[in-house]
């Protein structure tokens, strides 16, 4: 479309048409038609090619010989398997990928109606070309997401989370256990810290699936099991640390496990200058 500026869609093939359905080529082809040839044609001695006429091809075609010099252009949409254009093997793998940023070219657009000019080094006052970049935060988190997830939600790396840790109370109606999450949400708030706090009264699968699909980093189970040997289940949400942590040790914990996960990540980043 881009090369013919027109709008592609298949051919309506009719008597009239000169087109044979399946047995379309470029040589003795005496339909009213233009012919684009993909650059990845050029150089080829011997192709084959539909007969335009039904059940037949034509094979040794040489392009430069049998039709004369064409323009070849690049048009042909690249699939799985294709030959690369720099050293010919079947080497190209297609993959999925997001668009995160944008270069916008404005070309004189606002620097015009700004009056905004310059002296080129002959003298002569001139209009300045502009441009711009921008990224897009909501694509920003779409590709955090594709990157970092499994088969049950997001895993979102601490430095982005919308919550820093989750606590789960597996029993609102024990007040043990109602307390001892209160007391954990209240010093982790009072810490500053980010923190999501679920007491509904739902069955700790339902309450866990929906943890894995909000994707917390850091999560903290208070269970009247655990809690009765004076212990608090502590994990991330990528399942990679899981721990059981005395009650009276557990917001330094939580603050340690959060420690590491930061400079798990910020160790791959490189030094500001």
């Amino acid at each position: 479309m881009n090369y013919l500026h027109e709008d592609v869609h298949p051919a309506e093939i009719t008597e009239d048409s000169g087109l044979v359905a399946g047995f379309c080529g470029p040589y003795y082809q005496n339909a009213k038609c233009r012919i684009v040839y993909d650059m990845s044609l050029e150089g080829i001695e011997n192709l084959c090619c539909g007969g335009n006429e039904t059940d037949y091809h034509y094979t040794g075609l040489n392009i430069k010989r049998d039709i004369g010099d064409v323009e070849y252009v690049d048009v042909s949409k690249i699939r799985d398997g294709d030959n690369c254009p720099c050293c010919g093997k079947k080497t190209i793998r297609i993959s999925r990928g997001i668009e995160v940023g944008n270069i916008f070219q404005l070309g004189t657009k606002y620097t015009d109606s700004m009056k905004m000019t310059y002296t080129d080094e002959d003298g002569t006052s001139k209009t300045p070309i502009m441009g711009c970049y921008g990224i897009g935060v909501g694509r920003l988190a779409a590709s955090i997401m594709e990157a970092k997830h499994d088969d049950k939600g997001p895993i979102w790396p601490i430095t982005v989370a919308p919550w820093k840790v989750h606590v789960c109370c597996m029993r609102r109606d024990d007040d043990a256990c109602r307390e001892a999450a209160d007391n954990i949400y209240e010093e982790l708030t009072n810490k500053g810290i980010e923190v999501i706090y679920d007491d509904r009264d739902v069955r700790a699968g339902v309450m866990f699936a929906d943890a894995d699909l909000l994707g917390v980093p850091v999560r903290v189970i208070v269970g009247p099991k655990a809690l009765a040997n004076g212990e608090i289940e502590l994990c991330t949400r990528d399942k990679s640390v899981q721990l059981s942590v005395k009650k009276e040790n557990i917001i330094p914990e939580i603050c340690k496990l959060m420690d590491s996960l930061y400079e798990k990540i910020n160790s791959k980043v490189k030094a500001r200058i």
